[in-house]
């Protein structure tokens, strides 16, 4: 385009130097056509702008972070005149579209129109806008070029996704939080009973079931199991998309997957997690963890919902002094997280503090042998981290 412009711009010079020197009918002729050529494709990309016609849709209702959703767009002309120079670009920062590209032109010839079918995937939970995020056009002479803002942006609500662990890496810290033999007051009868409908098929006991022939389950008495705490910071930490859509997108999943994993092995799990007050989350099943599910779905950070309070909130509960392991899910590491993990270990707890930051540098060493911080990038692969 560039070099376009140059050489409309040499001949409109050429043109000054005819009329200057000689003068004549074709001298002005030609300076009128070079001068006009600009003014002519400025409005011939007018006219295209205002009737060129978009239209995109998302197949589905309910959407997950990193889930391929259906997606496709057509870009229409519904005119007698070719619109040459098409190119369309994406809302890249929180999502990608498959297999396209923003540097395609596309040219629409009279009465066409082009579609494309593809998927897009949303990268972060949250609210914001995918797809075509503004057209550019171009002239057929290709020395002059137009940018309009696409009036319909797809709206999306993002959920958080939850990564399925096979293991957690920070439970090889402490033999307390083995899974081989369970922490607890719940004790399992010597006793069997035969299965019935509705039981846990993960408290089947198969060795049993095999010597009977049919399927047997174990009983439990006394107190419930020892549980697993999780502390989840609902601090919002900046006013920047691009800042806070990954980091409290990667704070949600890391408490969602440590549930989703403890939950999956029969270990109860207690969520704490704070907003106008502390609010507890007791996930014992799949049930109990949809509906924790959807208030992480669901939930607001906010500026005033400070770790501090949280932390404070959570040391007056008596129960998490009962737990058998603790989890910290926060933004950045604080003095009251620190001091909070120092009065669960006095109690025989160890805590693995999570610290979402792009920066891990600010991290101190710490002096408390039963607590471990791991940094954990926005942008990292959690089975490689948990």
């Amino acid at each position: 385009m560039l070099r376009n412009r140059l050489i409309v711009l040499l001949l409109w010079i050429l043109s000054l130097v005819a009329i200057t020197f000689y003068g004549g009918p074709v001298s002005y002729g030609f300076f009128l056509l070079i001068t006009l050529l600009p003014v002519a494709s400025a409005l011939y990309l007018v006219y295209v702008c205002l009737r060129f016609r978009i239209y995109q849709r998302l197949i589905g209702k309910t959407f997950t972070a990193g889930q391929a959703i259906p997606y496709f767009f057509t870009l229409q002309n519904e005119d007698p005149f070719a619109f040459a120079g098409v190119r369309v670009r994406f809302f890249a920062d929180f999502s990608m579209v498959y297999a396209l590209s923003d540097g395609v032109e596309y040219e629409l010839l009279p009465k066409t129109d082009l579609t494309r079918d593809t998927s897009l995937i949303c990268r972060y939970r949250g609210a914001y806008n995918v797809g075509i995020k503004d057209v550019i056009v171009t002239d057929f002479l290709r020395i002059v070029r137009f940018r309009y803002k696409n009036k319909e942006p797809l709206d999306v609500t993002i959920n958080p996704a939850v990564i399925s662990l096979s293991e957690l890496r920070s439970l090889k810290l402490s033999p307390i939080l083995s899974l081989d033999s369970p922490n607890g007051t719940g004790v399992l009868e010597p006793s069997l009973r035969e299965y019935v409908s509705g039981d846990d098929p993960r408290r089947i006991h198969w060795l049993a079931s095999a010597k009977e022939q049919k399927l047997m389950v174990r009983n439990t008495t006394g107190e419930e199991q020892k549980s697993i705490l999780i502390l989840i910071s609902s601090k919002h930490v900046s006013d920047e998309p691009a800042r806070y859509l990954p980091e409290e997108n990667r704070i949600l999943e890391i408490a969602l997957s440590l549930a989703d994993f403890f939950e999956r092995r029969t270990i109860p799990v207690r969520a704490l997690f704070r907003s106008d007050c502390l609010h507890e989350h007791i996930i014992t099943s799949r049930p109990s963890f949809d509906l924790f599910y959807n208030a992480m779905a669901g939930f607001s950070f906010m500026p005033s919902y400070e770790d501090a309070a949280l932390l404070k909130d959570a040391g007056s509960v008596p129960s998490p002094v009962e737990s058998r392991g603790a989890f910290f899910v926060l933004p950045s590491l604080s003095t009251e997280a620190l001091d909070y993990a120092a009065f669960l270990n006095g109690n025989g707890i160890p805590v693995v503090i999570f610290v979402v930051t792009k920066d891990d540098s600010e991290i101190p060493e710490l002096s408390l042998p039963r607590t471990t911080v791991i940094p954990v990038s926005p942008f990292a692969d959690l089975k490689e981290v948990l």
